[in-house]
């Protein structure tokens, strides 16, 4: 299997992926967190479309499970408020808890400051399948510490942060996988450091982008 990314919906397309298959899956669908606001005015929104909204956050997992190799690892992003029932649905699941993670923004929306405390982590939490997994770090205390990246995609995680946990997280060689991959951070990211990847996204022009930047640094052959 080469490396590729998938125009497809992840309920349809994770089941057609070979079992055992992958050293790690990196994880960042939709938070449910959309709404209404005036933020407008400041060039930025809170309404980040309708894929954003009436998402299932965690049957997916169970889908998962069977294509991550065993000893491998699951980072999955979201919102603060869901970490723990996505971490703990996992456990039912069968992954093992290992650590939260922390992205540290270093340039937060400054939106209502005067009035409220700056938004300026976002979470995650990593699990792994079986009582041994790839680690290349020592003494890493699980914040990372990057920019807010602005992009066509309204919530892209920066390159840096990608980048750091596919280095740690795998060996040369290896597979990744992103089920909701956006405009395609994850497979760039592992194309640099000589990953493979599979990446999928059911929305049209993100997966658009993805391929035009995966072209244009030549990431992929199709």
């Amino acid at each position: 299997m080469q490396s590729n990314y998938i125009l497809g919906d992840s309920w349809e397309e994770i089941p057609k992926l070979p079992d055992d298959f992958f050293r790690l899956v990196l994880a960042d669908p939709p938070f449910e967190i959309s709404r209404d606001n005036n933020f407008s005015t400041m060039g930025r929104t809170m309404d980040f479309g309708k894929w954003d909204y009436n998402f299932d956050q965690t049957s997916w997992i169970d889908l998962i499970y069977p294509k991550l190799k065993k000893n491998g690892s699951l980072v999955i992003f979201n919102d603060w408020k869901k970490i723990g029932q996505v971490a703990q649905y996992a456990e039912k699941v069968g992954f093992i808890i290992k650590r939260p993670l922390t992205w540290v923004k270093n340039n937060p929306n400054p939106a209502n400051a005067k009035r409220l405390f700056l938004q300026g982590t976002e979470h995650a939490v990593w699990l792994v399948k079986g009582d041994k997994w790839v680690y290349n770090s020592t003494y890493h205390k699980g914040y990372f510490n990057y920019p807010v990246q602005r992009s066509e995609h309204p919530t892209k995680k920066p390159d840096g942060l990608y980048s750091e946990l596919i280095s740690i997280l795998t060996n040369p060689g290896d597979f990744v996988l992103d089920p909701f991959s956006g405009s395609g951070t994850t497979g760039m990211c592992a194309a640099k450091l000589n990953r493979n990847f599979i990446c999928i996204e059911k929305e049209e022009t993100y997966h658009n982008i993805a391929l035009a930047i995966a072209k244009e640094s030549n990431e992929i052959s199709n």
